[in-house]
């Protein structure tokens, strides 16, 4: 029996790097075809899914094997402290408020458990120096079939697999012209620009940390294709996103004379982007009036009654767009088509590109919607299921499949206590950036790795202010399993230290 039991714990540790491998390149690769439906939402169980639990699985031995020194790690136990507190967050909704359905708050508590549950398979897979480096390779060989597929989507209408809304969700292929924002293999151009920003860091740091020039030049094409995805997607909050993240990673590697060209060329390249462009011009002209409005309302409010009533009868009435709570989707400035193949399956293909004028118009309408969901549906919507249950919140699924608000939804869905067990995951983060920044005997390749997981980690934090990042499967499985990889080769420079 023994026999057994240790040939069982060395399959599974020798198969949990292999599946850690095999997550890394195939959620990022794979697009998202559904495999089952779940009555009541258009969430699908996909094959991505089925891969996860397979390695989950095999990994149970070696967990439990290892499970003193993988729970002893503070990320760790911030991680089951979240998940606890969800569980009586779920338990509390089905009891109490009764605000969803059973099975679909199961199925997004569940999901989240699934997700960071890659952080722990991450750290087991790292046995040594060399598989890491086996992970660096696949992840750089990953992005660039990325960048060659998106090419392919962006300039010979290869397909595109979208969840944007419940129809897209059902596997329908999009045709996009030249002049619709990519998503590459990812489930809208959010997604892929999200998951840019999370790993040219990690490309920027490599290129510091190696000698060899080949490499070098390698990593260099490697970064400018990730860039030029990123101005691709035309995502605002994502490219702001990876410009503060990569001046904060070059700061903290002291390469601050290297913040002009890369800076400075990002900025650059970015003016050759009509669509980002239009995008923030658009960002100033609508939402710049609205701001200063709220700004002048605010500044009125310590005015007396007759100044008050004085600029009321001056302002002029200006008409505002309605958002109803079921125009929930962003950036509909495309109307789609459906076009029945001959072999009957349907295809979505966008308009033809408007003229010029109207493309304008189109951003400007499209930044406008988007604002409007947000202020106007999407986080009030979240700030009253907290107001409902401010302890626990309301429940998984109770707000809706969007927010665009990680934090607000966070607050909405479990409440004060699911909202600081979120945040603490990232705070326990904290420490391991300040050792690996101030320790002075450290590898090289240990601390730009430590620093480039940092300024990854600020980039997906900066994105959840405006987007969902951590729902969207294929983000928060890279990140969590790209966390667990990177702390496992921490790990391993702790262990050389012990010897």
């Amino acid at each position: 029996m023994k026999t057994l039991l240790s040939l069982i714990k060395k399959i599974s540790s020798s198969l949990a790097p292999v599946m850690a491998l095999v997550l890394l390149v195939f959620i990022p690769l794979y697009p998202k075809l559904p495999s089952l439906e779940v009555p009541g939402s258009y969430v699908r169980i996909r094959l991505e899914d089925f891969a996860v639990a397979i390695a989950f699985l095999t990994a149970l031995p070696t967990v439990w094997q290892r499970r003193k020194n993988l729970f002893k790690n503070s990320i760790s136990q911030g991680i089951i402290v979240y998940w606890l507190v969800g569980l009586a967050a779920t338990i509390s909704t089905l009891l109490i408020t009764r605000l969803v359905w059973p099975h679909l708050a199961w199925l997004h508590y569940f999901r989240r458990i699934e997700y960071m549950g890659l952080f722990f398979l991450g750290i087991l897979a790292i046995r040594n120096k060399k598989d890491f480096k086996v992970f660096l390779i696949a992840l750089f060989i990953t992005i660039s079939l990325i960048f060659i597929y998106g090419l392919g989507q962006k300039f010979y209408s290869l397909p595109a697999i979208s969840t944007m809304n419940e129809e897209f969700s059902k596997g329908a292929t999009i045709e996009l012209d030249v002049w619709t924002r990519i998503a590459a293999t990812f489930a809208g151009h959010y997604d892929l620009a999200i998951f840019m920003t999370l790993v040219m860091p990690i490309v920027l740091a490599i290129f510091f940390a190696t000698q060899n020039k080949l490499k070098k030049i390698g990593l260099v094409l490697v970064f400018v294709s990730c860039y030029y995805l990123l101005i691709l997607t035309a995502s605002r909050v994502s490219f702001i996103a990876y410009l503060v993240s990569i001046s904060f990673l070059l700061l903290l590697l002291k390469k601050k004379w290297w913040l002009i060209p890369i800076i400075g060329l990002s900025l650059l390249g970015s003016l050759f982007s009509e669509d980002i462009n239009q995008r923030f011009a658009a960002t100033i002209k609508v939402e710049g009036p609205k701001i200063t409005q709220k700004i002048n309302q605010a500044l009125d409010f310590f005015l007396t009654e007759e100044k008050q009533k004085e600029l009321a009868q001056k302002k002029s009435t200006t008409p505002t767009s309605t958002i109803t709570e079921e125009e929930t989707e962003l950036d509909d400035t495309k109307e789609p088509s459906k076009i029945p193949k001959k072999t009957g399956q349907t295809v979505i293909k966008l308009t033809p590109t408007p003229p010029e004028q109207s493309r304008h118009e189109a951003a400007e309408i499209g930044v406008e919607r988007s604002g409007d969901i947000r202020f106007g549906v999407e986080w009030p919507r979240a700030l009253r299921h907290f107001k409902k249950n401010p302890i626990l919140g309301t429940g998984y699924s109770s707000i809706t499949l969007a927010t665009d608000n990680d934090y607000l939804r966070t607050l909405g869905e479990t409440g004060l206590l699911g909202f600081l067990a979120l945040i603490s995951i990232f705070l326990a983060q904290v420490p391991v950036y300040l050792n690996g920044l101030t320790k002075k005997k450290i590898n090289q390749e240990t601390k730009f790795l430590t620093m480039s997981l940092a300024a990854s980690t600020i980039a997906l934090l900066i994105s959840m202010l405006f987007i969902d990042a951590l729902e969207s499967s294929k983000i928060a499985f890279s990140y969590w399993l790209i966390l667990g990889l990177v702390i496992g080769r921490i790990n391993l420079d702790k262990k050389d230290e012990q010897i």
